[in-house]
This record gives C-alpha cells, structure tokens and sequence, in this order.
C-alpha cells in the first residue's frame, strides 16, 4: 500500500470518487483530475485514472525513457503495446526482468509468451495464492504502480486508478519485492 500524505493527491481520488458516486462509471466519466502532477515530500508524482486519463500513454513514455532496466510484476498483462515496449528495450540492450501470476500467464490473450519470445526474462509467480501486484520499476527509480492491469479492458473499459512516483528509495522497496517474488518464482512453494 501507498500513503500519500497530500492534499493535491486526495483531492484528485475524490474527484474520481465523485464521478463514481454520481453513477459514472468507465466510459461515462470525464477526465478532470485537478493535480495530475504534484510534488510529494520531494518526489514527483503523476495520478492518472483510467478510462478517461488514457493511463497507457504515460506508461509506454516511461519505458520509451528507460534508460537501463524494467522490472515488473503484473496479475494481468495482455497489452501489446506495452510487451512491445519492453521487447524493444531488451533489444536495445536493457535488462527486462517480470514476473506474471501464473493463472493468468497462460490465459487469452496474456503477454507472457510474447514477451518471453522477444527475449523478456519473465517467469510465471511461484507462491500458492494469487500475484496480485501491477508494478513496473523502471531505472530503479520510478514505481508505476495501482489498480490498472496492463490490459486493453484496463484501458479502454475498467475504472482504474495508476500513480507513477519518481522516487529511488521507494524504488528499493518495490526492488526488494521484486527480488522476493522473482526468487520465488524460481524455486515455486509446495502448495498442499
């Protein structure tokens, strides 16, 4: 979980937690967040809301910038997009590591063999419940993290809300995570 103490960043979910109250949901709703962009303790943060926001955009900007290496780990991944996006930054040289829940690696339309194919070193999740994180870290500095599955339904239909935090030490813990999980993954739990 992230807290952030912010007057700019609750103003922007009670916005969005307005729309839904007024019985706007997904496509219904109008992209009206009053800080998107705001400063908190030190760091910059961007709030984006999906459908209305078009969160794609400013994820496929982030890794268009990455510079050294992509860390993800995603309960549901099935853009194109953005497996494309990191297919060209492991071509280019970076490191591209993830982790996808394994119930969901195999499933319609899911990116893991894809991006596997385009040389990504991406493992399916070796713990016995469910993967639920949707974190890219990117340059071990940048956390792109919230509701928002790197899915087209993420996209075009869900009402989801993504954070993208520049911040390095907040980039460690998500690292550390990362760490766990992909070490998990390659040694998988006995489930009973």
């Amino acid at each position: 979980m992230l807290r952030f103490a912010s007057r700019p960043v609750a103003a922007d979910y009670a916005r969005e937690f307005q729309q839904l109250f007024d019985g706007r949901f997904g496509t219904g709703k109008s992209s009206a967040t009053p800080f998107p962009r705001v400063r908190v303790g030190g760091a910059p943060v961007e709030v984006y809301f999906s459908p209305e926001d078009g969160v794609a955009q400013y994820v496929l900007q982030r890794l268009a910038a990455a510079k050294k290496s992509i860390h993800f780990m995603a309960f549901s991944y099935t853009a194109n997009t953005i497996a494309d996006a990191m297919i060209a930054k492991v071509k280019a040289g970076l490191t591209v590591r993830g982790v996808f829940e394994s119930q969901n690696a195999g499933g319609t339309g899911a990116a893991f063999n894809r991006l596997k194919q385009g040389g990504v070193d991406v493992l399916e999740d070796g713990n016995c419940y469910i993967l639920h994180h949707k974190v890219i870290i990117i340059d071990e500095r940048t956390v792109i993290t919230g509701s928002y599955n790197f899915t087209n339904s993420a996209e075009r239909d869900n009402d989801e809300n993504l954070v993208i935090v520049d911040d390095p030490i907040l980039a460690q813990a998500y690292l550390d995570e990362f760490a766990r999980v992909y070490a998990q993954a390659q040694a998988p739990t006995r489930c009973r």
